[in-house]
């Protein structure tokens, strides 16, 4: 069920969009229209914590932030943000597809 719903955001561009604006409202805590590191260390915090997996080390929040910094400010835009979403998205697909339960 829930690989169905995720399927169907990645494929429909605004059902993406729309996930991403909301998920980047809730991310921008200082309002400033970009996520800095420490915003963006908070978002994979809450992601790791839903897979359950060990929380990323600052090398990974630091080696994701510079992936998708792609103007080398050290913040992510709200187009860089949803090649996040989009790749959280995979990896949830992934995950619950590769689950005994999904």
């Amino acid at each position: 069920m829930m690989a169905q719903v995720i399927k169907e955001i990645l494929l429909d561009q605004n059902k993406l969009i729309k996930l991403a604006q909301e998920s980047f409202k809730e991310a921008d805590e200082d309002n400033s229209g970009e996520i800095d590191l420490m915003e963006l260390r908070k978002v994979l915090l809450k992601f790791a914590s839903i897979f359950t997996k060990d929380p990323p080390t600052e090398e990974n929040i630091e080696e994701i932030m510079a992936n998708l910094d792609s103007h080398g400010k050290g913040m992510l835009d709200f187009n860089e943000f949803i090649l996040l979403i989009k790749d959280i998205l995979y990896a949830m697909l992934e995950a619950n597809i590769t689950s005994p339960s999904g």
